[in-house]
C-alpha cells in the first residue's frame, strides 16, 4: 500500500462516494423493510415513482442543467435503477 497522500481533488470524490454509499444502504434498508410489512403498496409506490421521474425528466423543468439527451439518459439510468432496486429488494424478502 502507497504511503501517498490524498489530494484534496480525490479526497472531496472520496467524501462525495461514501455519502452516496451511506445513503443507498440507510435507502436498501427502508426498501426491504416496507417490502415485508407492505409490498404491495412498495411495489405501486416504486412504479408511480418510475412513472413519476420518466414524465419529469421528458421535459426541461426537472435537471435544468442538462441537455435533452443527457436528460433522457439519467432518465433511462434512474428508470433501471429503480426496477432493479425492486428486483433485489423483491429477492432478499
Amino acid at each position: 500500500m502507497s504511503d501517498e497522500p490524498v489530494s484534496p481533488e480525490r479526497a472531496v470524490h472520496i467524501r462525495l462516494r461514501a455519502r452516496l454509499a451511506v445513503v443507498e444502504r440507510a435507502a436498501w434498508f427502508g426498501l426491504v423493510q416496507a417490502m415485508r410489512t407492505q409490498p404491495a403498496e412498495t411495489e405501486a409506490y416504486i412504479a408511480s415513482e418510475r412513472a413519476r421521474c420518466a414524465e419529469g425528466f421528458a421535459g426541461a423543468a426537472w435537471s435544468r442543467d442538462l441537455t435533452a439527451p443527457e436528460r433522457a439518459m439519467l432518465a433511462a439510468e434512474v428508470d433501471s435503477g429503480l426496477a432493479d432496486l425492486l428486483k433485489d429488494a423483491r429477492d432478499a424478502v
